[in-house]
């Protein structure tokens, strides 16, 4: 058998071996800085919608959680419910928007209290951003209620 000589190829090769083994080993290696923390503030949210079936409303009560459908945010508990005429628009005659009640349907304000960051672009809950005017989809105790909007965010006092 002849015997082998060790060249710079074999150096590089193994070279190329430990930095590949080092970086696949930092890539996954946890990250030793601190996760900023922010102190989390108490958030009042109003939602609005202009038409909620009624047995939807009358199964929710003060106290029940809240979850927004999309991102699953925490929106905390109900605080208050508040009903009214259901707003329902379509054209008459001459071509005009005209609002009219729906039997069965009433329009919903729910206030809830969660917690969350404001800041200038809204406020952050559970790694999600909400806004004034935003059209989102909520489960609130045992309903659902589909693109309704949040009228108001504010801190609670």
């Amino acid at each position: 058998m002849a015997k082998r000589k060790f060249t710079w190829i074999d150096f590089a090769i193994i070279i190329v071996i430990v930095a590949a083994i080092a970086g696949v080993g930092y890539k996954f290696a946890k990250s030793r800085v601190a996760a900023p923390t922010v102190e989390k503030d108490k958030i009042q949210i109003t939602y609005y919608m202009e038409c909620a079936p009624d047995s939807s409303i009358e199964s929710i009560k003060v106290g029940d959680p809240v979850r927004e459908s999309v991102q699953n945010s925490n929106f905390g508990k109900i605080t208050e419910i508040v009903t009214g005429e259901s707003i329902l628009w379509d054209c008459d005659d001459e071509g005009q928007q005209v609002s009219s009640p729906r039997e069965g349907f009433s329009s919903l304000i729910l206030t809830m209290e969660a917690e969350g960051v404001m800041n200038n672009n809204g406020v952050s809950i559970d790694k999600s951003v909400y806004y004034v005017g935003q059209t989102i989809n909520i489960y609130a105790g045992k309903s659902t209620f589909v693109a309704g909007r949040i009228s108001d965010i504010a801190k609670a006092q």
